[in-house]
């Protein structure tokens, strides 16, 4: 387990990933250097990151798909490091139940997700079956789950979020993709580091950063390892609910603690997939309980355990869940294993 202050610190990053260390010092009442060499420490040892990823819509055809990966016996492994390293496989995770692995997969349109899956996965020798599920709609995302560490009185001194303007379809140009992909290794570079990278001028970069934030067409989030947050067991759910409750299924992130992510999609009997996290095995029947007072009228097909994550959001892990490498999350380019 991390320390108290290690989590309170996280949980600044989670609410606003590029505060500076003298504004989370200020919410923590302790100075900005102990705060930065705590995150040092954190980030060194790969206990806790903040990266930066695209949005999902950066087009009207971009889209996320979930994708359940059954392998031959014993070729589990080397399939999914070979998939953790592709850039569209934005997360890998080894599953309990009838597939081995599950993907979060990002691609810019239909077509690049049809050849991802004939073209990709269908060329890798260890892969069984595959199953897919498109998202259509996203209630809720890892990027808003937080580990609830600070009470009202330091939330109320954190610094305003930045105002908001989502963009539809926002084209991105090379440099915008060029600046999502160095913040996708560390969302806390500084603007003299990118804008060196970039071959930009310190102002542009400030202008482009902050009109990707304020576009939503950047997501900055922070994450720490699992096993070490309080918060070791994942699980995913797969449900069915009547289209017409979906005043249900917004409310639950109130109602579930670790529901971390709400995902509408098509492709099989499940029309929502739900990622859950608890704090032990034995609190696994509760959250079940919790999710079944608060949506009744939900039925859960299938359920499966989080057995190990490879990879989360670009971030290769190792067995206890520590970032120990970063792979470019570049969606838009030639889908993974398609050559």
């Amino acid at each position: 387990m991390l320390s108290e202050l290690d989590l309170t610190v996280i949980n600044c990053l989670q609410l606003h990933p590029r505060a500076t260390w003298r504004q989370v010092g200020d919410v923590l009442e302790i100075d900005a250097v102990t705060v930065a060499r705590r995150w040092r420490r954190l980030s060194e040892t790969g206990a806790a990151w903040v990266i930066g990823r695209p949005a999902a819509h950066q087009s009207p055809e971009s889209c996320l798909a979930v994708v359940e990966v059954h392998c031959v016996s014993g070729g589990a492994l080397e399939t999914a490091r070979l998939l953790a390293h592709w850039p569209h496989v934005l997360s890998v995770e080894h599953t309990s139940g009838n597939y081995d692995l599950q993907l979060v997969v990002a691609v810019a349109n239909m077509a690049s997700l049809s050849r991802f899956l004939l073209e990709g996965l269908g060329g890798v020798a260890g892969i069984r079956a595959t199953r897919t599920h498109v998202v259509t709609q996203m209630f809720r995302q890892g990027d808003q789950w937080e580990l609830n560490m600070l009470d009202a009185a330091q939330r109320a001194r954190l610094p305003a979020a930045e105002e908001r303007h989502p963009a539809r379809a926002h084209v991105l140009d090379d440099t915008d993709r060029q600046l999502i992909l160095c913040l996708g290794e560390d969302g806390r570079q500084s603007l003299s580091e990118l804008s060196a990278r970039l071959g930009l001028s310190l102002s542009t970069t400030r202008r482009r950063l902050d009109a990707l934030i304020a576009q939503e067409d950047l997501i900055l989030r922070c994450d720490a390892a699992q096993s070490l947050s309080g918060w070791p067991i994942a699980m995913w759910l797969w449900a069915r609910v009547d289209a017409d409750d979906q005043h249900t299924i917004t409310s639950l992130p109130r109602k579930i603690p670790g529901l971390r992510v709400c995902l509408s999609v098509t492709g099989s009997e499940s029309n929502l997939v739900l990622a859950l996290a608890a704090r032990s095995m034995r609190e696994v029947p509760l959250v079940e309980a919790r999710l079944a007072a608060a949506a009744p009228r939900l039925r859960v097909l299938n359920q499966t355990m989080v057995l190990r994550s490879l990879k989360r959001m670009g971030r290769i892990l190792d067995d206890a869940g520590r970032s120990v490498a970063s792979v470019p999350m570049d969606i838009w380019a030639e889908p993974g294993g398609v050559r």
